[in-house]
């Protein structure tokens, strides 16, 4: 059932993306990540393919069960109260309505927005018109719902480097242009660019910009300034969290716990920190 407060949240999380200003969606891998992003003052929080993966067990691709990820979904929107948006990887299907059925159940669960990608799991993008039929179908999906969700269509393009930068650029702009026009609200174009580059997409791409923060994408300020819409943080976060466990459980095994032992985060201030 989709309510009130589902329907307000996606109306606030669209109105992000028509105005002029960047807004930094981060992306969240648990349900505890996503409280601390609320917390922390975002107006938004994403989940991460990658990370909810890793927090798994499992690589990043579709790996996961769809099942796995829509009981992550339905807790992490009970517990937090500002828009929550999936990253819906291809869409667990392959058709445009095993796509719309997959999304109904998540916006049960409580999203307010979806990524859908191209890339193919062989390094390839899949084709334009199976994409548009899955953003055809999602559209399809607002008016039954009565709910303005935000489709955030994202081309793999440069994730893939599957072309020159001439031809990764021209690909870029056709599909997103092309997603666009079939009803997606935002094209997110993931991979390290040159701000030439990022530049060019907001040029060429008729509606809102997502990039990915890389090592060329962090001055925010000039990101604004170059007209991207939308920032997301993707795996950065949850990398960078499991590459200190890992840091710290090597450690372990060499009996030295003095970094483990001086965490600032103590068990009372946890516990406060994640009181209801």
């Amino acid at each position: 059932m989709i309510t009130s407060k589902q329907k307000e949240n996606a109306s606030k999380f669209s109105s992000l993306h028509k105005t002029s200003k960047l807004f930094v969606l981060p992306n969240a891998w648990d349900i505890g990540s996503a409280v601390v992003f609320e917390k922390a003052g975002f107006p938004a929080v994403a989940t991460s393919s990658a990370g909810i993966a890793h927090s798994m067990g499992y690589s990043d691709g579709e790996q996961i069960d769809f099942e796995e990820l829509l009981y992550l979904v339905e807790r992490m929107a009970k517990r937090v109260s500002i828009p929550l948006s999936v990253d819906f990887e291809r869409g667990f299907g392959e058709s445009g309505d095993e796509v719309k059925e997959k999304a109904r159940r998540l916006l049960y669960a409580g999203a307010i927005g979806f990524n859908i990608e191209d890339g193919l799991p062989d390094g390839m993008l899949s084709p334009v018109q199976l994409q548009v039929e899955k953003i055809e179908a999602l559209c399809q999906l607002k008016k039954e719902l009565d709910l303005d969700f935000v489709i955030n269509a994202r081309t793999c393009t440069y994730l893939l480097d599957v072309a020159d930068e001439e031809g990764k650029l021209e690909t870029a702009i056709e599909r997103g242009n092309a997603f666009l026009s079939a009803g997606a609200d935002c094209v997110f174009v993931p991979g390290a660019m040159e701000e030439d580059t990022m530049a060019a997409l907001v040029s060429g791409i008729k509606g809102p910009l997502n990039i990915l923060l890389t090592n060329k994408s962090a001055d925010f300020r000039r990101l604004e300034e170059i007209g991207v819409r939308r920032l997301s943080i993707g795996s950065a976060l949850s990398r960078w969290s499991y590459g200190k466990a890992i840091d710290l459980a090597d450690n372990l095994m060499k009996w030295d716990t003095d970094e483990m032992r001086s965490n600032w985060f103590t068990l009372d201030k946890a516990n406060n920190f994640f009181k209801i």
